[in-house]
């Protein structure tokens, strides 16, 4: 178990650190994903992922077996063998041997072609195989009429296709993030972007932007909207915009701080906290009617607030101990109940999809994961500025935002802390990174 390291800090520190730190931090970009692994040897499944053979022999801007190796690396139940040490590069099942692959301590080998159609379309196949038992997994797989930015799409398929078939469980890789860059155009001048791209932060773009801070995004559960918080000249204001259309519109926008939004599992309402009365409280918006319901009252500052897979209750941040600890308000009979005792600092909570978990800021910079049954800890990192977690849909990894050499870095992690995977962004100074729930 980790050490814990960060001193305490008040929740009301935090709270002004989260909603102004945006603002004083230096541009950075990033060039190259770096994959690091921490602890001792990963024991994930050993997979050879071929290079899959283009028929025409053209070279593809798209890398199918290294966007397939890269997602299933980042989960930790997976470890890539090296290309360098392939026996051979099949590409139909006729040309594999299993004898070799056993050799080189493979147990599930991949394998494809890329078919090149009229019209500047393609046709992924791929084949998936347990080298142990010398039998093919399935009968072949095949995704066709694809332009060639759509390979990428292809690729995490095959990557959700293969997790399932040696898991069990689903795949999270056909989901996106969303996630704030801070870019300087003049001397202290800077402009906050919006981003939503795939989840391995390709295919970035601008969904909204501001020249003042941009924080916290929260996804509909139908990933085609987000609510977020801005600034205007009165301070923090909730919004949400359409990912589709761009139109925005501001949910929360009392005298005081407006903060921490969150969607609830069936779309139809929105928590937040607001400083409207005093003292920071969670509220719960209703779209349809646009009522804002107060869902707690205490002296003491309650935010953050993050719904349950049921949604029948709403974690939240509350400094009502004297120190941030987390907290669950229920629905049902309105009763608040403490879920976090170990050490002095948990705040930013949220559950994963199956409600068995939940990730937070522990100790003001270390990223935890708790089983809510007994409370049993995992520690994900033990560091000082670590940030922002969020579950991925299946929630076997954590996407949360670090500082490796001094700069901002997004990082997804895989949920039993052993593997940690540095992701590639096109520019800026990340953070705020929220991981959506699976496409629909």
């Amino acid at each position: 178990m980790s050490n814990l390291m960060k001193p305490a800090q008040s929740l009301k520190n935090l709270l002004l650190f989260v909603l102004l730190a945006a603002a004083f931090q230096v541009s950075t970009a990033f060039a190259q994903v770096d994959i690091s692994i921490s602890g001792a040897k990963v024991k994930g499944i050993p997979i050879a992922v071929v290079p899959f053979k283009v028929l025409d022999g053209r070279v593809l801007e798209h890398n199918i077996h290294e966007i397939v190796a890269f997602d299933l690396n980042a989960t930790g139940k997976f470890e890539t063998v090296p290309v360098d040490r392939y026996p051979s590069f099949p590409s139909r099942y006729e040309e594999v041997s299993f004898k070799d692959w056993r050799f080189v301590d493979a147990e599930v080998l991949v394998i494809g072609e890329v078919w090149v159609l009229d019209g500047g379309k393609y046709e992924v196949q791929f084949r998936m195989f347990d080298v142990a038992r010398q039998q093919e997994i399935g009968n072949g797989k095949r995704i066709s009429n694809l332009s060639e930015r759509e390979l990428r799409t292809a690729a995490h398929v095959v990557s959700d296709t293969v997790y399932q078939a040696f898991t069990g469980g689903s795949g999270a890789f056909q989901s996106s993030m969303a996630y704030v860059t801070r870019t300087e155009i003049e001397y202290q001048r800077f402009r906050f972007r919006l981003m939503v791209a795939d989840w391995d932060g390709f295919g970035a773009r601008e969904v909204y932007g501001s020249w003042k801070p941009i924080l916290s995004p929260s996804w509909s559960p139908d990933s085609s909207k987000l609510a977020f918080v801005s600034f205007s000249d009165r301070g923090p204001v909730v919004q949400m915009v359409d990912l589709q259309s761009g139109t925005s519109k501001t949910i929360a926008s009392f005298k005081g701080v407006n903060s921490a939004p969150a969607w609830s599992p069936d779309g139809t309402k929105i928590a937040y906290s607001t400083s409207r009365h005093g003292s920071p409280d969670v509220y719960i918006y209703e779209l349809a009617s646009e009522q804002h319901e107060r869902v707690t009252t205490h002296y003491g500052i309650d935010t953050e607030p993050a719904w349950s897979p049921r949604g029948d209750s709403v974690l939240f941040t509350s400094s009502r101990s004297g120190k941030p600890q987390i907290y669950s308000y229920s629905l049902y009979d309105k009763s608040v109940s403490r879920m976090t005792f170990e050490g002095d600092e948990n705040a930013n909570a949220s559950y994963n999809a199956s409600g068995t978990h939940m990730t937070m800021v522990h100790e003001g910079g270390q990223i935890i994961v708790m089983r809510e049954e007994d409370g049993q800890t995992t520690w994900l990192t033990n560091a000082k500025y670590d940030e922002s977690p969020s579950f991925s849909p299946n929630g076997d990894m954590v996407l949360y935002k670090t500082e490796q050499g001094y700069e901002p870095a997004l990082v997804v992690a895989s949920s039993d802390g052993r593997v940690r995977t540095r992701l590639e962004l096109v520019s800026g100074d990340v953070r705020e990174p929220a991981w959506s729930p699976l496409r629909k």
